[in-house]
């Protein structure tokens, strides 16, 4: 009898989009009937002269975690469970995946890592690379990097290295907690909010930002700023928070990078709604008129991420011949 395909997703805990839509994954995979797991790794350089230090961070980390997993489930009403220190292990946006312990794969397993991963530190036979955000490292300059035989996906047309995925294999498994993040307030607004995270290094950030930054917030603190605000401004280009700021009824604009404009960051599998990008009147009037829509679409969204899913295992099925 055909042994069924397992799956092991390398994870860090659900504080921002990549976890999240890794999660989802496992959720998924799980729901479909397949053995999936998430391995919890915050370490990702796994390369000749540093495997020791690697693994050494890597239980020195799942000490912590262990940690942190009893403090939240046995003194929850002792201590702040909402507070940065415990993102991602009181609230989590995808719940009930079931976590894989140890760092040991077999041959009918396939290993999902994300684009943030150098090396195979699972040592897995069956690896799928996932580019969920744009190519970290280039091949002739980071030869250990992949292997010949790893099978290359993108979460998003433009985040595809044609030279890795030339087929432009595609995961999308998107997950939002539509309990959570929605619109409460439906009266006055007042002020702004700003989004930093991946445009931390950009050379035209503000000096000084009038309004919360929410990068370091918890998800309810961050849902409660949004549903406070008037205007949610983004310098980071590639964040669903911006979605999730309209969904909260703020207007959400995104801040182009200097001499760029939308259509370098936008692929043709993309949609802009109840999103404005730079402070163009009518990018603002589109934002405003297309922010009702936002609901439904990413109802339909979440339904998607299954459909995907499926498909990713079914193609895993057939490449790597399990």
């Amino acid at each position: 009898m055909k042994k069924k395909l397992k799956f092991v997703i390398v994870s860090f805990r659900q504080i921002c989009g990549g976890p999240i839509v890794l999660h989802a994954l496992c959720k998924y995979l799980s729901e479909l009937g397949y053995d999936a797991r998430i391995f919890y790794s915050e370490e990702y350089v796994y390369k000749k002269g540093r495997k020791l230090k690697f693994w050494f961070n890597w239980a020195k980390r799942t000490a912590v975690d262990t940690c942190k997993i009893i403090l939240v489930k046995f003194f929850k009403n002792r201590i702040n469970v909402n507070s940065k220190r415990f993102s991602g292990y009181y609230y989590k946006a995808v719940s009930g995946c079931k976590r894989k312990l140890l760092p040991f794969v077999d041959k009918n397993t396939v290993v999902v890592y994300p684009e943030v991963t150098y090396g195979n530190f699972l040592k897995a036979k069956n690896v799928v690379r996932w580019l969920l955000y744009y190519n970290r490292f280039y091949d002739q300059n980071n030869p250990d990097s992949y292997e010949s035989n790893d099978l290359f996906f993108c979460y998003r047309e433009v985040f595809n290295d044609t030279s890795l995925n030339p087929e432009g294999n595609k995961l999308k498994t998107p997950y939002f907690d539509l309990e959570l993040y929605k619109q409460y307030n439906f009266g006055e607004r007042d002020g702004k909010c700003y989004i930093v995270r991946k445009g931390k290094d950009r050379s035209d950030l503000p000096e000084i930002f009038d309004g919360t930054v929410i990068d370091e917030l918890t998800e309810k603190e961050i849902v409660d700023v949004f549903n406070k605000c008037e205007y949610c401004i983004s310098y980071d280009t590639q964040t669903a928070y911006s979605y999730i700021a309209a969904l909260c009824g703020c207007t959400s604009i995104v801040i182009p990078e200097p001499g760029k404009c939308k259509e370098d960051y936008i692929g043709s599998d993309d949609d802009t709604l109840g999103v404005a990008w730079g402070y163009d009147e009518k990018e603002i009037a589109f934002a405003k008129q297309t922010q009702p829509q936002l609901i439904e679409r990413y109802i339909e969204i979440n339904k998607s991420g299954k459909r995907s899913a499926k498909e990713f295992a079914e193609y895993c099925e057939s490449h790597f011949k399990i």
